[in-house]
């Protein structure tokens, strides 16, 4: 693929400083495969319409949403318009607080040269302090994650990743449909690559380095350590989704395993001592797994 062309996709919502920074790190990308940025504002009330209209690049697509769909249905939104507004070979997907350093396209570029096999690929996420950011690890084809964390490999095989600088082929896009924007926020991103593995080969791309610029650097899924109160209606979703992807993407044991996860949070928040909002977050599981087995949005597919 070394003429291949590549359609970013950003999303945003009321993050407009973070998201300038982003449009900035993506545009100034050191190779010329870059055609087109499409912009995906979810109904943002903090300025960023107006920003965004005011922007002259020729290479930017900016779709204002009337609603927040969150981030999975902005992504569901924006790979459509790759699909249907461009003919780019690739689309490469990310949040507004995602800040790609100058080559990590041109590495993943790289990646699908030197595999033929690659269907999709992941860059390797770094919070700011420069550590790794634990919530975007991508997962190993093979299990575990040594293979990510300690290995010397540039290119290793994986089974999921997060939208944080994740790249796709458009035939794998045909093939495997669009993220579930019913998902709102959180999980979209494992399920869909997860997808997208069972269709063609991902690869974790050591060298493509993106920096995720969030305010915190927690563990993924932590509901008992979580601090920060505001965050805790996401976990609702979180259990929610997480279990549909089990159910329906995977098999009676790894569906087993997410409920005993969900039990194992609940008996934790429960006994340990110096949990924060204890009741809330109980609350929040049973409900979450509840809706979790109520839950059967369709996959679009695209013509």
């Amino acid at each position: 693929m070394s003429e291949a062309t590549v359609s970013a996709v950003i999303v945003t919502y009321n993050r407009l400083e973070l998201l300038k920074a982003s449009i900035q790190k993506v545009l100034g990308q050191n190779t010329p495969a870059l055609k087109h940025v499409i912009i995906v504002n979810g109904a943002s009330t903090d300025g960023t319409r107006e920003y965004l209209d005011s922007l002259a690049d020729n290479r930017l697509i900016i779709e204002h949403l009337s609603e927040n769909l969150g981030g999975a249905g902005g992504f569901n939104w924006g790979i459509r318009q790759f699909y249907e507004k461009t003919q780019d070979d690739l689309v490469w997907v990310m949040d507004d607080d995602s800040m790609p350093t100058e080559t990590a396209l041109s590495k993943l570029l790289t990646m699908f040269n030197a595999n033929s096999d690659a269907g999709w690929g992941a860059s390797k996420v770094n919070w700011i302090d420069g550590e790794w950011s634990k919530m975007n690890v991508p997962a190993p084809a093979d299990g575990g994650k040594t293979a990510v964390f300690y290995g010397q490999d540039n290119w290793v095989p994986i089974k999921h990743a997060t939208f944080v600088s994740t790249i796709f082929k458009r035939e794998l896009i045909q093939k495997a449909g669009l993220p579930q924007k019913e998902y709102f926020i959180w999980g979209d991103d494992i399920e869909f690559t997860e997808r997208c593995s069972r269709e063609m080969t991902g690869y974790f791309v050591r060298d493509s380095i993106v920096i995720h610029a969030s305010k915190s650097n927690p563990n993924p899924g932590d509901i008992v350590g979580e601090l920060d109160e505001t965050r805790l209606p996401r976990y609702l979703l979180e259990y929610r989704n997480r279990l549909l992807t089990s159910r329906r993407r995977h098999s009676l044991f790894k569906f087993i395993k997410t409920l005993g996860h969900g039990v194992l949070d609940f008996i934790k928040t429960l006994c340990l001592p110096s949990v924060k909002y204890r009741w809330r977050k109980l609350k929040i599981i049973i409900r979450g797994t509840i809706n979790g087995f109520k839950f059967h949005p369709e996959i679009e597919k695209l013509q």
